[in-house]
């Protein structure tokens, strides 16, 4: 597993035959475009999956102001937000009814409210093996063509990206079913609901 962020961007740059870095901070091209582009890479893998690495839950408070219309309160998610993966009201029965608009999520459930989501997990040590892979190749697909000028690389490393990010969905999903689809009793799995 990469301890470091300049590890993942170093894996990235080997896949396309470029030299490897120090720092973020380096002079070079390569080192400035893994500065630009890893924190959008990052937040881009993540929200692709509820990775067991990047998961949270939060109680939400309801914001003082109600919104304008359609909905009766507003709810502020946390900073680290990326993705809701569900949403439970104080009886625990989960929201189904909502929508995000700018960082703000509204629904007619009263408060408090409770979220699993998918935080902006910024240590690499915390992920695991595959997710590293996943992350340098999609940083890889996205620094092809800056780097080396060739769309046909470009290409290759976006499969190889989505071949390495089914792989590691895979293995995450096994490690542990979100709640939100894990059936409570035999009739709902019966079902397919809760």
């Amino acid at each position: 597993m990469a301890t470091s962020v300049i590890q993942i961007c170093n894996n990235a740059l080997l896949d396309l035959g470029e030299d490897a870095i120090m720092s973020l901070g380096d002079e070079g091209k390569a080192a400035g475009l893994c500065n630009h582009r890893w924190p959008a890479v990052r937040d881009a893998v993540l929200r692709a999956h509820p990775w067991n690495c990047a998961m949270a839950q939060a109680e939400l408070a309801a914001a003082t102001a109600a919104p304008l219309w359609k909905w009766e309160f507003r709810y502020v998610l946390p900073v680290d937000f990326l993705r809701i993966i569900q949403i439970v009201g104080a009886d625990g029965n989960q929201v189904r009814d909502w929508e995000i608009q700018g960082g703000i999520v509204l629904c007619n459930e009263d408060a408090p409210i409770y979220i699993s989501y998918v935080r902006r997990e910024t240590d690499p040590r915390k992920y695991d093996a595959l997710l590293d892979e996943t992350l340098a190749a999609r940083l890889a697909a996205t620094l092809a063509y800056p780097l080396t000028g060739s769309t046909s690389l470009a290409q290759a490393c976006w499969t190889v990206y989505q071949d390495k990010l089914g792989e590691a969905r895979g293995v995450d999903a096994r490690e542990g079913v979100p709640e939100s689809v894990t059936p409570t009793n035999w009739l709902g799995a019966k079902l397919g609901g809760r």
